[in-house]
């Protein structure tokens, strides 16, 4: 269980920031605002600190990917008449935190929703400037997790003149299968956040918000994601700076080597009895099975406790059907060292102090930020998390101690 701290304890240390400030529910029956696809009723919460804000929950960026849509890149969502109820929570996309132990699946595949929270709506003769807009991405090792509610509370940053949005993505098998070639080339998952900032960018607006100030942010995976929209060709010009908290796309979790996506592909076929003698009757039959069923081979991708840490991840496409859009031609790796990754602020954010210390711990920190370009900082920061090291540095354990 060493990889526990690591992954799970700076996780938690997010979630606990974010759901102590839990919010209420004040009812408004007349808040509306149109968007690109039809008009949404939301409600009013309170931040923290008291003050009253907007939200406008599950608000379709997407089709619902299922049927033939399965492991296909995300569809613009239907056209709705009426008013569409955004007061409600969406449900998270299918998963099963094998990190924390569960046992039962959750979520279901029509799942590709957004949330906007806003302190101000644009009113006929307003002055009122559009804020800045906070878009998160949350962690989970694209396997768990999810942008409602139950996971991260808007309380906090309400408090602040900024627009946030957090959202849901598609994960595990569904959202990172990878074939290797056109039928599946992978990243769905990253595509779907992508189709998410392209809504941001053309509805954003109608909040309050500025498209032309988008600041992309999220934890551990999240913050790999961050780092990948930063590298793909796909994401330029949706986002104007970023934040990466605990993860890069250089981090040993974040990328899948050449032929590992093509093994972890047919491994799956194989435990559900599907074909692998084609990419095509391969994807074909896993698009029949449950949801469920697909989920619930998590464990059996583990070779030994914790590995691989995360089984269906990001790789590069060696092609994509026509139609559909390439996120990520190479690995990041040879992207960041040729300084072709986009050229825009960046704040890189990791917990240093982490208990207990375990030479993995050390050996995965090291990686993430060799190629960030730094300078002293980032060479402080391998000083910290010397390559190899099984020691905690001065005065850590005393401080773990002193914390619990």
């Amino acid at each position: 269980m060493k990889m526990l701290p690591l992954f799970v304890q700076l996780l938690s240390a997010t979630l606990l920031l974010l759901r102590e400030g839990q919010c209420t529910v004040s009812e408004d029956l007349d808040l509306q605002v149109v968007v690109s696809h039809g008009t949404l009723q939301g409600h009013r919460l309170i931040s923290r600190n008291g003050r009253e804000f907007n939200s406008f929950q599950r608000i379709p960026f997407a089709k619902p990917p299922v049927g033939d849509l399965r492991f296909k890149s995300a569809q613009p969502p239907e056209n709705w008449s009426g008013v569409r109820d955004a007061t409600k929570e969406a449900p998270i996309c299918p998963q099963r935190n094998i990190y924390m132990g569960d046992k039962d699946v959750r979520g279901q595949e029509d799942c590709l929703y957004l949330n906007v929270y806003t302190p101000q709506l644009p009113r006929d003769g307003s002055s009122s400037r559009n804020l800045p807009v906070l878009f998160w991405i949350h962690g989970g090792g694209w396997l768990s997790g999810g942008g409602t509610l139950g996971f991260y509370s808007p309380a906090f940053l309400m408090d602040k003149d900024i627009v946030l949005v957090s959202i849901n993505y598609r994960l595990g098998p569904l959202g990172f299968l990878s074939t290797g070639d056109e039928v599946s080339p992978g990243n769905i998952g990253l595509k779907d956040q992508v189709t998410a900032l392209r809504w941001v960018r053309d509805n954003i607006a109608r909040f309050g918000g500025d498209p032309g100030s988008v600041t992309i942010f999220g934890e551990s995976a999240g913050g790999a994601s961050v780092h990948y929209h930063m590298i793909s060709p796909l994401s330029r010009g949706l986002f104007h700076r970023a934040i990466s908290q605990s993860g890069t796309a250089l981090c040993p979790f974040a990328y899948a080597p050449g032929g590992t996506s093509k093994h972890q592909a047919e491994k799956l076929a194989v435990l559900l009895d599907c074909p692998t003698n084609s990419s095509e009757a391969l994807v074909s039959c896993l698009r029949k099975k449950e949801a469920s069923e697909i989920i619930e081979t998590d464990y059996a991708f583990w070779e030994w406790e914790w590995h691989p840490h995360i089984p269906f991840r990001p790789v590069d496409e060696t092609s994509v059907a026509e139609g559909e859009e390439l996120y990520l031609a190479e690995d990041p790796r040879i992207t960041v060292s040729q300084n072709k990754a986009l050229d825009i602020p960046w704040m890189l954010i990791i917990t240093t102090l982490t208990l207990p210390a375990n030479r993995a711990g050390n050996q995965l920190a090291r990686p993430c930020f060799k190629h960030v370009g730094f300078g002293p900082v980032s060479r402080l920061q391998l000083t910290w998390h010397p390559w190899g090291s099984t020691q905690p540095p001065p005065g850590y354990l005393d401080l773990g101690a002193h914390l619990l």
